[in-house]
C-alpha cells in the first residue's frame, strides 16, 4: 500500500510539472521542484517495494534519523506555510499615501494574471481611500517587451486609474530591490504604504519592507490563479526560510 501510495504521489507530482509549464511556460526554476519530487518518489516506491519484497532489515539508528530530520523539515515547513497563508488573509489599513505594487511577470506587454489580481487589488483600494498615489514597480526581464512597470501602469490608466497619481519604478528585478527603488521615489519611510500582491507573498513582502526601514506598512493580498497555487506557496515557503536562515528579514 506505501509503494503504490507513493507511486501515485509521484505520478501526480510529476504530472503537476507538466501542465504548469505547458500553461505558463519554464519561466521559474523552482518548477523542476515538483519534477524532481516526481522522480525522488517513484524512486521511493521502488525502494519499499524492493526493501518488503526482500525483507530487508534496515538498522534502527538509521530510521531513528531519517524520521527525524523528515518530521523536523516538515514541521518547519508547516509552521512557516500557516505563517505565510494567515498574513495574507489581512485587510490593509485604511488612509494610506502610497500604495506599492509589486512586481510580476509581464507577457510580452501584457500583465500575467498573478499580476492582474494585484492591480485590480489596488484599484480597489484608491476607490476607497482617495488621494492615495500608487507606487508600479518592476523593470523589464526575458520575454518582457517593456517594464513591468510601464505595463502595469498601462493597465491601471486602462482601467480607470488617473495617470497623475501613477508613480514608475523601472529598475527592480526582485522585491528587496522593489522596495529599495520605491523609496527614492517616495523619499519618508514614515510615510504610510499599503504593499500590494498576492496573498502567498504578503508575509515576506511585509518582512522585507521592514528591514528596509518603512515604518508604517500594511498589506492586502491579492488572489492567486488557482493552478499555480501549489507551486507558489511552497516556493514562497523555502523563500522565507532562506530570507530567515541569512537575515533578510
Amino acid at each position: 500500500m506505501v509503494s503504490i501510495i507513493l507511486s501515485l504521489l509521484g505520478f501526480a507530482s510529476t504530472l503537476y510539472f507538466l501542465v504548469y509549464i505547458l500553461c505558463t511556460g519554464n519561466n521559474n526554476l523552482f518548477t523542476y521542484f515538483w519534477l524532481l519530487l516526481g522522480i525522488l518518489l517513484t524512486g521511493a516506491a521502488l525502494l519499499y517495494y524492493i526493501i518488503q519484497k526482500r525483507q530487508i532489515v534496515i538498522p534502527k539508528p538509521l530510521l531513528a534519523v531519517f524520521y527525524t530530520v523528515t518530521f523536523t523539515g516538515c514541521f518547519i515547513i508547516a509552521i512557516t506555510e500557516f505563517t505565510i497563508i494567515v498574513n495574507g488573509f489581512q485587510k490593509p489599513e485604511p488612509g494610506a499615501d502610497y500604495v506599492i505594487v509589486l512586481g510580476a511577470r509581464v507577457n510580452g506587454t501584457k500583465v500575467s494574471r498573478n499580476l492582474k489580481y494585484r492591480l485590480d487589488s489596488a484599484l480597489d483600494y484608491i476607490k476607497n481611500n482617495p488621494g492615495c498615489k500608487i507606487v508600479v514597480t518592476g523593470g523589464q526581464g526575458k520575454g518582457e517587451d517593456i517594464t513591468e512597470g510601464q505595463a502595469m501602469k498601462d493597465y491601471l490608466v486602462q482601467n480607470g486609474a488617473d495617470p497623475g497619481i501613477i508613480l514608475k519604478e523601472e529598475k527592480s528585478k526582485n522585491t528587496e530591490q522593489n522596495f529599495k527603488y520605491s523609496m527614492d521615489i517616495i523619499k519618508d519611510k514614515s510615510a504610510k504604504v499599503v504593499i500590494v500582491s498576492n496573498n502567498f507573498h504578503i508575509y515576506r513582502a511585509k518582512r522585507i519592507a521592514l528591514k528596509q526601514g518603512y515604518e508604517n506598512v500594511s498589506g492586502t493580498g491579492a488572489r492567486t490563479v488557482a493552478f499555480t497555487v501549489p507551486n507558489c506557496y511552497l516556493r514562497e515557503a523555502f523563500a522565507v526560510i532562506k530570507y530567515k536562515i541569512y537575515g533578510q528579514i
